[in-house]
């Protein structure tokens, strides 16, 4: 009771030293959830992608014709190699074609459309099922125009188990919702491997229209297209050459067991060096280990420089309040009172201040990213994770830093010498 009767002794101060405290507590708690729901779909990331050999094709261009595909036929040979257990290729793009008349911010990970090859005997190691919040994950035995939901796609286009659902002009039947995982597949909507080729191919006018001149190319006989200039033959032949299969901008490589994945993926860099691009699980993982602690740094980096200034302005109440209380000091000494229980009691007073700062700073904070993640919620991207650990270690945290701010103070007063006190009387 005398320790927070002293505090507040000059309440306006100590208000202000403890308003220093909110905003840097504050600023630590909105950007600390911030982090954490960051890492936490991070780590959901890096756990599917060391889970599997990534693959991607040489040359990225295919705008201006330059292949950027995996054709199946590499993919064959690539499943043929020692230790390989399985390749499935894929194709990755947006849920919602982009419209190029508008402009728009979107936070967290956009829709997106991922593929997936039931019959190709892949699976990841490190996901090797998913939790289902109602309905399946598209098999082998689904149609192929079904398709399985994240939970945050789900809550977005308001689609549930059952729908008929329009995407890219084509209609698809929801057979599946994902449970919630905070991370990647929450935003996915996965289909069976052919229609996503099909929407792929109508999303890039290259690939379009090399299609739709296949289609008529491959009504042109050999004696016909003898009779025709280099350059038109070499693009006729090009057109006959185009098949769907062929259409996969990325594949994962699983493994057998006993298999060393790093060794399995230095083995296909060197046999197939001139095809594709490999990324081992090893490799991959470093990758994104860089990222998030780039990220972490920047994040925490700017809270800690908040929670700085109010720890100095903890320093400096407490230098003011023990100058002030020098005559009460030297009594105390004078009848008794130990140099410990001197700087205990003036410790803990700072502690007090970092505590009450604390926990205003750490209720305003989650009170603001609940609102933030309720309003980003029905845009179906939230970006903020509230966890009751992480608010716990901020109200800790908060009392240490009170703590560690009064402990020169507090040693400045259990120094103080009895006759220098009692001059002050």
């Amino acid at each position: 009771m005398e320790i927070l009767r002293n505090m507040w002794r000059r309440k306006f101060r100590t208000t202000l030293t403890i308003i220093g405290i909110v905003i840097g507590i504050f600023a630590f708690t909105v950007m600390g959830s911030m982090a954490l729901k960051l890492n936490k779909m991070i780590a959901g990331g890096k756990n599917y992608i060391t889970g599997q050999i990534s693959i991607s094709p040489r040359g990225t261009d295919f705008m201006s014709g330059t292949s950027s595909l995996l054709p199946v036929d590499t993919l064959a040979e690539i499943a043929k190699v020692e230790g390989v257990q399985a390749v499935e290729g894929s194709v990755s793009l947006t849920l919602d074609a982009p419209d190029p008349d508008s402009v728009s911010m979107s936070f967290g990970q956009p829709a997106t459309i991922n593929s997936l090859d039931p019959t190709s005997g892949f699976e990841n190691r490190n996901w090797k099922k998913m939790a289902m919040k109602s309905g399946k994950m598209i098999d082998k035995d689904s149609a192929v125009n079904d398709i399985t939901i994240g939970i945050t796609v789900s809550l977005d286009k308001s689609w549930k188990l059952g729908d008929s659902v329009d995407i890219r002009s084509q209609k698809f039947n929801v057979v599946g919702i994902l449970e919630k995982t905070m991370t990647g597949p929450d935003s996915y909507v996965f289909m069976n491997l052919s229609k996503a080729r099909e929407l792929y191919v109508e999303s890039n006018p290259f690939l379009k229209s090399l299609k739709e001149q296949s289609e008529s190319a491959g009504k042109i006989s050999d004696s016909e297209l003898a009779k025709l200039s280099p350059e038109a033959r070499a693009q006729i032949v090009q057109a006959k050459s185009f098949k769907m299969e062929d259409v996969s901008t990325s594949a994962s490589v699983s493994w057998k067991d006993g298999v060393d994945a790093d060794k399995l993926s230095e083995t296909l860099k060197n046999d197939f060096k001139k095809e594709i691009s490999v990324m081992s699980p090893k490799a991959m993982g470093e990758l994104i280990d860089k990222a998030s602690a780039t990220m972490n740094a920047v994040i925490y980096g700017a809270a800690l420089l908040a929670l700085v200034v109010g720890l100095f302005s903890i320093v400096n109440t407490m230098v003011m309040s023990i100058s002030e209380r020098t005559k009460e000091i030297g009594i105390k000494k004078a009848l008794g009172a130990s140099n410990r229980s001197i700087s205990f009691e003036y410790t803990l007073e700072a502690g007090f201040i970092g505590v009450v700062g604390g926990l205003i700073g750490a209720a305003l904070g989650g009170m603001t990213a609940y609102l933030l993640n309720q309003k980003m919620a029905s845009q179906g991207a939230e970006i903020f994770l509230l966890e009751p650990s992480f608010f716990i270690g901020v109200i800790v945290f908060s009392f240490v830093i009170g703590i560690v701010a009064g402990l020169v103070p507090a040693a400045r007063a259990a120094k103080m010498k009895v006759v220098d006190a009692v001059r002050e009387l």
